[in-house]
């Protein structure tokens, strides 16, 4: 049994990736990454972190399968 790394559950965070994901379609999480890649070249880590949640947020929110120990949403 693989851990899925935690999912931050900040509305804000939730929110802007569902706005991503309205807005980019299929391609959300490539957008995302896209972002977070521009602020590892500026070296802004609050930027990093910020994307990579949102990233993970537009995995959990696309997720359609649940494990069996997980509680549903």
């Amino acid at each position: 049994m693989t851990k899925r790394p935690h999912f931050d559950p900040d509305p804000d965070i939730t929110r802007s990736a569902w706005r991503l994901i309205e807005g980019h379609g299929e391609k959300a999480l490539r957008e995302a990454t896209r972002y977070q890649n521009a602020m590892i070249r500026k070296g802004d880590s609050r930027g990093i972190t910020l994307w990579w949640s949102i990233g993970e947020a537009i995995k959990e929110l696309r997720r359609t399968k649940r494990e069996p120990h997980e509680p549903l949403n």
